[in-house]
This record gives C-alpha cells, structure tokens and sequence, in this order.
C-alpha cells in the first residue's frame, strides 16, 4: 500500500473554502506522481526568552515543508527544488538510515525502504522539507469511533475525551484543534492524519496548568493509546502527560513547533510509557520528565523510547528534570534513537529538586553536529536580535547536574521547599546513581571541531553541585566519533564534586 495526503476543505456555509497552503520551495513526486506539499513553520534560530506576555514573532521563524505519506512498502521520491537550486550538499537524515540520492534533470532522487520521520536539506536546515513516510493506521468501525475525522478540513476546536473515548484522523483529515482530558481511562487516538493547534493563543505564564492547552494535555489518567498521528503548531508544551499510566505512543508526528516552551513530549509523575518509531522536532525540550509539586507523592518510573528520531532547537533533547519533585525516577530507558540536533545537551540529567534518580540508561544513541546550526542565545531584552555568537557551543555527549529548581524559577514556584525535602535526607537529595550511558554515536563532518569547538572533541560534564548528595555508580562506554571509538584522553570530560565509583571505557 502506498498513499499520502491531500487536504482539501469541502464549502459548507458560503463558497468560500479553506484553502490549504502549498510550498513554493518543492515539489515531490512519489514512485513518479506528483504529490501536495504543504507548509509549517519552525524556529529560525535557537533564540529565546522567558514568556514575555506575548507570543513568539514570526519574524523568527522559517517557512518550511512537508509531505505526510502512508505505505508499507519501499517507495521511491524524487524532490525538484524550486527556490534553492544553487545548492552545494544534499542530506537525507537521519544518517544512520544510508538514504542513497541521485540526481537527475534537477531532481534528487531517493528511495525510502522503512517507515519513520526523514528530513531533506539543502545546505542547511532552513526551508527544509519533512518527509515523513507512515505505517497505515486504520479504522476497522468508524461507527465505534467517537470522534471519527474522515478526508478534509476540520474545525473541532478543543476536544474533551472522556473515558473509553476514541479520536481517529484519516490520512487525509486536517483537524484545527486540541485534545484534552482529566481523570479519563481507556483513550485512542490514531490515524495518519494531523492535528493543528493554530487557533489556539497563549495568554499567560505557566505550562502545569490547563489555561492553553498545546495539541495533547492529560491529567490523571490511565491506558492511553495514541499511533500515526502528526501534531503541529502547538500554543505550549505539544504533547504533555501529568499523572498518567500505561502510555503507549507509536508512529506519532511532533513537528512544525516554534512558539514559545513548545516541549516536544513531556511526562510528569508518571508511569508504565513507552514511546516508539516517532519522529519530534521541538523548539524547547524534545523529551522530558519532570517531578512537579501537585503530584510530587507519585515517581516517575518504567519508561521506554524507542527508535525515534529527534531534533531539539534550545535546551536538552533525552532529558531527566529540571524539575524532578518526587521521590524517586527508576527504569528509564532512551535506545536507539538518531538526534538531529541535540540542543545544549543529548543525554541529560537535571536533577533540579530532591529526587532519587537511579538506573536510568541512554543507548544505542546517535546525535549529529552540522557546521552550520547556529548556537543558542538568549534574548535578554525584547528589542534585542539574534546575533551569532559562542560559535564553539555545540551539544554535550553527555550531561549530568543538579541545579536548584526553585532557585532559577523563584518567580514561578515562590521559596516553598518541596514536600519531600525532609524525607529524603542528604545523601538521597538531588541524587544520581546507577546510570548507564552506552554506544553513543557522534557523527560530523570531518572539520566540525576545527570550525566549531577549536579542536574539542565529544563533551561529557558530571557536575554535583550539593556537597552532602552523593553520585555513584556512573557508567559511560564506548563514545565513537565518526566510526571510531574514543579513548578518554580524545574526549573532553569535566567532574566535579562527590562522585564515586564513576567508570568511563
């Protein structure tokens, strides 16, 4: 089977349609048929601030594309540049993937053999194209659906699920909305369709709260099941997860994210998640799990993503914290996951709170540096503009820290200690051990760290910042760059404070 979408919005009220916007950057041709190419935006640069009482500028997103394809074969793209035909390199990432390209007659052509998000660039990621290439996910009953969005543009706006509640999304649907629910079980959402979180406006601070919702908020809820979908545009964090247990996503789409803290997935005091074969692009944080005060009595344990691809603009992309209110985090897997671009750091430990992290373990992990991604900055003031600087910033292999949460966010969560802070006692408080970080994979062009980190190779930081805390157990083994294993002397490494037993091989 092989398929793709095509949004077209049938006239309902007047003659006047929803007209879908389609790149002028591309066009692509599947297995020799032209196909629709539509439009997203994405961050232009890695520039951000603290929510200024506004929403992001548009001035400081790109416009880019993408197709939304279904099979379950190999299928065979050629992609025609319209507005970038100058161009020096072609990439097809992830690399890992080995995507062979020709060209012929002004077109790349490629053939994709497996399911999965891919991103074509030329030069450089701006007006890149997304390509992701879908499992089929299908809908055996419509009636039994109880939100069932067949072929065009819809409008729905804010959908509440309640319990034993299902959404499904047709390849060919475009649904401007939301999703929401509370104290809700047995949840369904799939399909190969997109959700658009457009219509929705932030208008205030904090992100624990339902007040904006981004494209997927739960609290307190149980056997959730979301495959295929894509979400784009969301107001706030994308897909967000507080309280909830016995998640699985499979096959979703996080991408088109630019707006102020749009985190790609974050979970809160949850567990019993499996995330696997998704593709997320975030602005912020790619994947994160917190420990917040509300539910600061439940752990965040048995955890697993899988083979995902993921692409982090500012911040941190397989990410413990910053906030980790809560007893304990436990059995936290990252595996086999291809990093597009890792942010300030692609394994990270912020163990921000009083919490116990322990066996938590990143493997099989490959990020990616490029020459040409532009390093974070902070924009200070609001008439301030990005200007490139710190050229030599690029993203750490590895990072593990304790910085105080509620010292760096006084404003949001006042001067309370947590809850736990007396129970846990010193040597458990803001503690990490029994970690496992293996077979990580740094590729870059040949000249990256002549270029850009002055001859510094792959960065790995351990910093215990709390003299009466206690790290321990630390095991980091086998760091290649481009194919070849590192000694430690060929790795920059930083320690510092109490930590025991740490093992790097």
């Amino acid at each position: 089977m092989i398929g793709y979408s095509t949004f077209k919005h049938e006239w309902m009220k007047s003659q006047y349609a929803c007209e879908i916007p389609h790149s002028k950057d591309y066009k692509v041709y599947l297995n020799g048929k032209e196909i629709p190419v539509y439009t997203c935006r994405i961050s232009k640069y890695p520039f951000n601030t603290w929510w200024p009482g506004h929403q992001r500028p548009i001035n400081q997103t790109d416009l880019v594309s993408y197709v939304n394809l279904v099979s379950d074969e190999e299928v065979k793209i050629a992609v025609e540049p319209l507005t970038k035909s100058a161009y020096k390199k072609v990439m097809v990432k992830p690399y890992s993937k080995g995507v062979e390209i020709k060209k012929a007659g002004g077109r790349v052509e490629f053939a994709l053999k497996t399911n999965g998000g891919y991103v074509f660039e030329l030069d450089d990621y701006h007006n890149l194209l997304y390509i992701f290439n879908n499992k089929p996910v299908v809908c055996e009953d419509p009636d039994k659906v109880t939100y069932y969005f067949g072929k065009g543009v819809h409008f729905p706006g804010k959908i509440t699920l309640k319990s034993n509640e299902s959404i499904y999304v047709d390849k060919d649907a475009l649904v401007y909305g939301c999703i929401f629910a509370e104290d809700a079980e047995n949840l369904h959402i799939y399909g190969n369709g997109i959700f658009d979180d457009s219509g929705e406006e932030r208008f205030s601070e904090p992100c624990y709260e339902p007040f904006t919702n981004g494209n997927i908020k739960f609290y307190d809820c149980k056997n959730i099941k979301i495959e295929g979908v894509g979400f784009t545009n969301s107001a706030i964090w994308c897909v967000n997860f507080f309280h909830c247990f016995d998640v699985e996503m499979d096959g979703i789409n996080v991408f088109g994210q630019w707006r102020y803290n749009t985190d790609g997935v974050d979970i809160m005091n949850s567990q019993r998640i499996t995330m696997k074969n998704s593709f997320i692009h975030s602005f912020d944080d790619t994947i994160t799990i917190k420990g917040i005060d509300r539910y600061a009595f439940e752990s965040n344990a048995d955890m697993l993503f899988e083979n995902c691809v993921l692409w982090c603009d500012w911040g941190r992309t397989c990410e413990i914290g910053l906030e980790t209110n809560c007893l304990e985090y436990k059995n936290i897997t990252f595996r086999n996951c291809d990093i597009l671009r890792g942010g300030s750091a692609a394994c990270d430990i912020q163990n921000g709170d009083c919490a116990e992290v322990h066996h938590i373990t990143f493997e099989d992990i490959r990020l990616e540096l490029e020459t040409f991604y532009t390093p974070p900055v902070l924009q200070e003031t609001q008439t301030k503009t990005y200007q490139r600087v710190n050229e030599q910033d690029h993203s750490a292999a590895i990072a593990i820290s304790n910085p105080s949460f509620r010292k760096e966010y006084a404003f949001l969560v006042g001067d309370k200690a947590s809850p736990y802070a007396l129970q846990i006692g010193d040597k458990r408080f803001a503690s990490v051990h029994h970690i496992t970080a293996k077979n990580l994979q740094v590729i870059c062009d040949e000249n990256y760290f002549e270029k850009r980190a002055k001859g510094k190779a792959v960065y790995i930081g351990i910093h215990n910042d709390i003299d009466t805390t206690e790290y321990a157990d630390i095991i980091i083994e086998n760091i290649v760059l481009n194919g070849k294993r590192l000694s430690l002397d060929e790795m920059e490494i930083e320690m510092k404070g109490n930590i025991k037993n740490l093992i790097i091989k």
